[in-house]
């Protein structure tokens, strides 16, 4: 018999949980202006994605035990050795994460098609995470190496999770401000990863699309 709790479109999973991180993102500030549950809630709604799509307990274990590390050393931010292993161990997370969603995508066989459509949005979406976490290279170096041009303040969390999307998807409305050369950086290397990945995902998608139509043929 059938299991009627499968999940068809595994990628779904993880879409929900950064599309209400997104939805949620303008009230950080309001609840808590310690901003530590939304790291917390980064990390439960990841992990239940990525599990969605590794099916593996080992993948999850280790998923959560990096990303904790990180969420915990990252309350010391006045030890800057704790912050660089905070920040290293996000990225790490990002990672495995980012190495599930592109590994259900791109390379599994057996994956519908919406699957893998909804599986590479998400992908995309995770990259704008990704640089949020790793703008702290340089508010490390340079509290105000972010700064909004309309307050004349340093970014908040909040308003650095804006700065990343917009800079991904290259709008660039200007209103946030990389100041130092390391935040400049993180600027290239945002834009640089999201046209790159639409790229690669277009073409990926257009030639499956392709083959499965030459196949069909024969």
């Amino acid at each position: 018999m059938k299991n009627p709790f499968t999940i068809k479109l595994q990628a779904s999973v993880l879409l929900a949980g950064e599309s209400l991180l997104l939805l949620t993102s303008a009230l950080w500030e309001d609840i808590d202006p310690n901003q530590q549950w939304p790291a917390w809630l980064y990390v439960i709604l990841f992990a239940a994605g990525g599990y969605t799509l590794a099916g593996s307990r080992q993948w999850l274990v280790a998923y959560l035990l990096t990303s904790t590390v990180a969420i915990v050393l990252g309350t010391f931010e006045s030890y800057k050795a704790l912050a660089i292993v905070s920040t290293v161990c996000f990225a790490i997370a990002f990672y495995m994460l980012f190495k599930v969603v592109i590994g259900h995508c791109f390379f599994r066989v057996k994956v519908a098609a919406a699957d893998r459509i909804i599986g590479g949005i998400a992908g995309y979406i995770l990259l704008g995470f990704l640089w949020t976490s790793q703008s702290q290279w340089a508010l490390m170096l340079n509290a105000e190496a972010f700064l909004n041009t309309n307050s004349g303040l340093p970014t908040t969390e909040a308003e650095q999770l804006y700065y990343s999307f917009v800079t991904l998807t290259g709008l660039g409305y200007g209103e946030i401000v990389p100041t130092t050369s390391v935040a400049r950086l993180i600027a290239i290397l945002t834009v640089l990863s999201g046209t790159l990945y639409l790229a690669i995902f277009i073409s990926a998608l257009m030639g499956g699309l392709a083959a499965k139509h030459h196949s069909e043929k024969n």
